[in-house]
């Protein structure tokens, strides 16, 4: 008898249950191992992953299951199949296949809320053990029960395997644990499926450490040669080879690094010299650099495809750039998940920090590559929500401490938040919550090359409050008077748009620019090359007289120099972070850095998060400490302002009782939920034309709106890729998708329409 385990597709045969499973155990065996390859705890996790992924469809095998597999109703099977594996493997009797169990169970309803699993009627749940319980409708437990023994017969005699035999070791997992066993076992199920319908499953590069360290050592070596044959970068340039040459000699015992050094002074480069040394040095076998902003990895991915790719390669197959969330979970759309298989991965804290947080297999099949794997968070300042980071930071110790990670904290104005009480787990001791001892970081920058650089920084900006509230009109005329070019930053999307149009009409499209996630990552892409083309060249049309106007994703990392500066008042950080683009270089003996206030109305929209961070900001410039050195200061005021103490034990509570569900759904770095939509041009008409278009292409042309305004856009879902959507309204490379949002607001409320 062939026993199948995947129905006939398109021009596909069905998959046989032998081949099925004998590949994904093989395949996650392989991936479990790679991650977990010397370290203490790898022969259970091995073990656990590979039980899982064994017994994760033996239910398949059921009569009434394999009839439907045989000729295909369209529907779903007819007997729940992930049971008998689960019931299998709490029955042995082992901690590990217990926690395997845990995880065939989960392999597509996602990771369960452990307590209310165990806190339901006995009635509704049958015992593995004395330890595990499991919720199931009765008429599911009483099949599994009666027909257990021949499913595993005939599991066994397909894999020609005797009895499982698991090792008495007692293994405790961890959350995170467990969420990096589920990823290899989707990851392996996933693909093998993927491999046997035909999908293109392509092989990426290896790291090769320390022969892209070489060839990143000669491109810093050429760039300082060319920078110091212009006098005014000279300063600038040997203080950047100095933190260079800090970075990448310091020591790699350390698994957890600060980098504060200020912007500009080469943080991309020094710090990826050091990840490739401390992967050398450790045998990791990835590099993932994390940044807030999709603009600064177009900006960082561009770099480092010039500085680390070897001769012959694929730029494209050594970086690659995971912009907005773009998982679909659906079959359908599930070709357009990114695995994170690439030598290098540059992607957003919300991909990131979102996946070490997830449950759902979908989200979590990418999560095993970042075990071994060196970890940049750049632009740390801006990466989460101060209350997302502490229990972030859990994860990153145990990252480093238990799955052999080499992480970098980087920013030009970095909070050390490592060093506060908030930030770590509290635990009951004789009756009291005690917290952990917070830890002192080690500097990649060493004093010497701190000291240059901050004297630098010293004098480049100087900092200034405008206290009036301004109306847009007072605002366009304020922003006319300052030196040119100017950057104005704002706190919003729509009163960036508003801004920039009214700069527009006032002055005349060719003085404005404007620069915020209204634009796709393509229109982001050329605006950004039009304004480095605009601040670098010396016979500007407009000598220097014109503006940008754009929110926070220009902030960070960004490389651009203007003249002058505007910041709409947030927090201490987001100025910092904003003087990093005035005066980049040290051009002018000094240049102005504004914060200011805004009257709310004329369709400026002020930010309710930033109501705390923009008052503590406001007492700052009252005591003279608006600089780096009170980063932290201002970040433990707004933890304590905020009452974020709350949602900081909730988050540790939940992760502490292996409530998936929870933690999932809480801790996001984005507090509002958004939807995907294609925005009207030649993808948007290929895909209506029955085209199928690979994620890559579709992300670039992609823009995130707010799912509860659905309905107020009318945005329709495309056929046959469930969760992306048709942006219907006008889009323009201006001001992007809010020229029909806009416009639709202004209709909505009765208003004069824009033209």
């Amino acid at each position: 008898m062939i026993w199948l385990a995947h129905s006939a597709k398109r021009d596909r045969l069905a998959q046989t249950y032998q081949d099925h499973i004998g590949r994904a155990v093989s395949e996650a065996k392989r991936m479990a191992t790679d991650a977990t390859l010397g370290l203490p705890h790898a022969e259970a996790f091995v073990e656990m992953v590979a039980l899982a992924t064994e017994f994760h469809d033996m239910g398949k095998l059921d009569d009434d299951n394999q009839r439907v597999l045989a000729a295909p109703t369209g529907k779903p099977l007819p007997c729940e199949h992930v049971d008998a594996g689960v019931k299998h493997l709490f029955g042995l009797g082992s901690h590990t296949a217990s926690y395997a169990g845990m995880l065939a169970y989960s392999h597509h309803r996602g990771l369960p809320n452990v307590p209310a699993q165990q806190a339901r009627p006995k009635t509704e749940m049958w015992r593995g053990d004395e330890s595990s319980q499991r919720f199931l409708c009765a008429d599911i437990i009483a099949r599994t029960r009666a027909n257990l023994p021949e499913y595993l017969r005939r599991h066994q005699d397909v894999l020609q395997a005797g009895s499982s035999k698991v090792s008495p070791e007692r293994y405790a997992p961890t959350t995170l644990d467990l969420r990096l066993g589920l990823s290899c076992l989707a990851d392996a199920d996933h693909g093998d499926t993927a491999r046997h319908y035909g999908e293109p499953m392509q092989e990426a590069p290896k790291l090769l450490a320390s022969d892209r360290l070489a060839v990143l050592d000669a491109y810093v070596s050429s760039l300082a040669k060319q920078k110091r044959d212009r006098e005014q970068e000279k300063v600038r340039t040997e203080a950047r080879q100095a933190l260079y040459t800090a970075c990448r000699n310091a020591n790699t015992s350390p698994a957890v690094y600060a980098c504060d050094s200020p912007v500009g002074s080469g943080k991309t480069t020094a710090v990826m010299a050091h990840l490739l040394q401390a992967a050398t040095d450790k045998g990791l076998h990835r590099i993932f650099v994390v940044l807030p902003y999709t603009n600064i990895i177009d900006q960082s991915v561009k770099t480092y495809r010039k500085a680390l790719c070897l001769n012959g390669e694929v730029p494209e197959q050594v970086v690659a750039a995971h912009h907005h969330k773009s998982d679909f979970s659906d079959p359908l759309t599930r070709e357009l998940t990114t695995r994170w298989h690439m030598p290098v991965v540059v992607t957003t804290a919300v991909q990131f920090f979102e996946t070490l947080a997830n449950q759902n297999p979908s989200d979590l099949r990418k999560l095993h590559r970042v075990a071994r794997s060196a970890i940049f968070i750049d632009e740390a300042h801006a990466a989460l929500p101060a209350h997302l980071w502490p229990l972030a930071w859990k994860w990153l110790r145990c990252l480093a401490e238990k799955w052999g990670c080499h992480i970098v904290l980087g920013s030009g104005s970095l909070a050390n938040f490592w060093s506060l009480p908030d930030f770590y787990e509290k635990k009951l001791v004789d009756g009291k919550d005690v917290c952990q001892k917070p830890i002192t970081l080690p500097n990649l920058a060493n004093t010497e090359v701190q000291s240059r650089l901050t004297d630098i920084e010293s004098r480049r900006v100087e900092y200034r409050l405008h206290s009036d509230p301004m109306g847009l009109d007072v605002l366009v005329d304020f922003i006319g008077l300052l030196p040119g070019p100017r950057l104005v930053v704002l706190n919003t999307v729509q009163t960036a748009a508003v801004v920039a149009k009214a700069i527009a009409e006032k002055w005349g499209r060719d003085k404005v620019e404007h620069l915020s996630t209204a634009l796709t990552p393509d229109d982001r892409l050329s605006t950004l090359a039009c304004i480095q083309a605009r601040l670098n060249c010396a016979n500007d049309h407009f000598n220097g007289d014109w503006v940008l106007v754009a929110t926070s994703l220009v902030e960070a990392g960004v490389d651009l120099s203007f003249r002058s500066g505007v910041r709409e008042l947030s927090g201490l950080a987001n100025l910092l972070q904003l003087s990093g683009r005035v005066n980049r270089h040290g051009e002018h003996d000094c240049a102005e850095v504004w914060s200011i206030k805004l009257d709310t109305s004329c369709g400026l929209k002020g930010h309710t998060r930033m109501k705390i961070p923009a008052g503590i900001l406001t007492d700052m410039y009252a005591k003279k400490q608006v600089d780096s050195a009170h980063c932290t200061e201002a970040l433990r005021r707004e933890i304590r302002e905020q009452s974020n103490n709350t949602l900081i034990d909730t988050l540790f509570q939940a992760e502490h009782a292996k409530d998936y569900p929870t933690v999932s759904e809480k801790f996001k770095v984005i507090d509002s939920e958004t939807v995907t939509a294609l925005v009207p041009g030649h993808v948007l008409d290929a895909i209506r034309q029955g085209q199928r278009l690979d994620w890559h292409t579709l992300q670039m042309h992609c823009v995130q709106i707010w799912a509860n305004r659905k309905l107020d856009f009318a945005l329709t879902e495309m056929p046959g890729y469930p969760g992306l959507y048709a942006w219907d309204l006008e889009y323009d490379n201006f001001i992007g998708y809010m020229r029909g949002a806009l416009k639709a607001d202004q209709v909505k409320s009765g208003a004069v329409q824009i033209v």
